[in-house]
């Protein structure tokens, strides 16, 4: 059956307290990628290069919103990018399944004012280390 994403939510762990980060239109996908490692030898079969896997890197996580001033998530947001600390951030999904993972808040954006537009907001968080998903 198709999981319809509506529901789904994030939070950061502060100061042992959970956060929600609320008004949120989109949050990006947590995809695993990693390097390819050469391991072409001269006399490879056929000519052909053979790889090893490299290290693996987790990426980023975009979030975009509507910018609320008093939402307690969003200056959560705007204080660990000032901050550069490294905490713990879970979403949740509507069936329940959680991915919890470490990140920093790498960029944080005021969205554009526009003529029948709502003011939004953006935030990158950069995944450091990998993920466990319950």
């Amino acid at each position: 059956m198709v999981q319809k994403s509506m529901g789904t939510k994030i939070s950061c762990q502060i100061n042992d307290e959970t956060v929600m980060i609320g008004r949120l239109r989109s949050i990006s996908e947590i995809r695993a990628d990693s390097e390819a490692v050469d391991v072409t030898t001269l006399d490879a079969p056929g000519g052909y290069r053979q790889y090893a896997q490299g290290a693996k890197n987790m990426g980023e996580v975009t979030l975009e919103g509507f910018h609320e001033a008093g939402e307690s998530g969003q200056a959560a947001l705007r204080t660990l990018f000032e901050s550069g600390e490294v905490v713990s951030f879970t979403v949740t999904f509507p069936d329940e399944t959680a991915v919890s993972f470490s990140a920093f808040v790498k960029a944080h954006a005021m969205g554009a004012a526009e003529v029948d537009g709502a003011v939004g907001f953006t935030a990158v968080l950069r995944l450091s280390g990998g993920v466990e998903v319950v």
